[in-house]
């Protein structure tokens, strides 16, 4: 039928498509970016990582920052697929805060991507990082469960939502490293911990920036007694704590 390419051509007349990053009008039907800014998603290499932490590693170091290794972790491994900044941020802003929950899958891809290069085991289960009730009704879903649900089609793992944020919990998006640290540790609530025992798990979150929400998730997680705990995000923030 000619009429539905018709119209959609008219749409695109009247409201062509811009870049998601640099806003400048793309080809109908093509990426949410334009070819400059799709050419600068590249996925972080893991060799210049920090193994545990994923900071970037000084120069002539070994796999493990000088942070990580006077502060364990309880994660294994902590990885992200891009660095936030660039079209990758853009990308997660417009899925967090811009009602487009359909750009999960494109993100829940990119992880995917590095979750093979990191060459990790394949978990037992998913666990996506949880909103509060008051988010989810302003929001209108969970963009990180959403992200989750897409990598699980994929890996062709469960998904077990066996975590639950405080209703009054706010956001930290505004707040300073310092003032992430400061809050207090009741955050979230294990349910049905026997699900998760001698699993391996993987914790998924969409932005991690000072790495208190994964901790917090971790420590929740740990009286289910897991095997082992690992957490993949999408985009990450450099502390450079060393």
């Amino acid at each position: 039928m000619i009429w539905p390419h018709l119209k959609r051509s008219l749409t695109q007349l009247f409201y062509p498509a811009q870049c998601l990053h640099c806003q400048d009008f793309i080809e109908p039907g093509e990426t949410v970016f334009c070819s400059a800014c799709m050419s600068l998603l590249e996925l972080i290499d893991p060799e210049e990582r920090c193994q545990t932490c994923f900071e970037i590693l000084p120069t002539n170091s070994s796999h493990a920052c000088a942070y990580c290794k006077k502060h364990p972790s309880l994660f294994y491994r902590c990885g992200a697929a891009f660095d936030y900044i660039g079209p990758a941020a853009s990308l997660v802003k417009r899925l967090k805060y811009g009602n487009q929950p359909h750009l999960a899958k494109g993100i829940a891809a990119y992880l995917v991507m590095q979750f093979i290069q990191l060459d990790w085991p394949f978990p037992d289960a998913l666990i996506p990082v949880p909103i509060s009730f008051t988010h989810w009704l302003d929001r209108g879903y969970n963009q990180s469960a959403l992200i989750a649900e897409e990598m699980a089609h994929l890996l062709k793992v469960p998904i077990l939502n066996v975590l639950k944020r405080k209703s009054g919990d706010f956001s930290q998006a505004s707040l300073t490293v310092d003032q992430r640290y400061a809050l207090k540790n009741q955050t979230f609530k294990l349910k049905k911990r026997h699900c998760i025992k001698d699993q391996t798990l993987l914790l998924i979150d969409d932005v991690v920036t000072s790495g208190t929400t994964l901790n917090k998730c971790a420590e929740s997680l740990m009286a289910g007694h897991p095997a082992t705990l690992y957490a993949l995000s999408f985009c990450k923030t450099s502390l450079k704590h060393f």
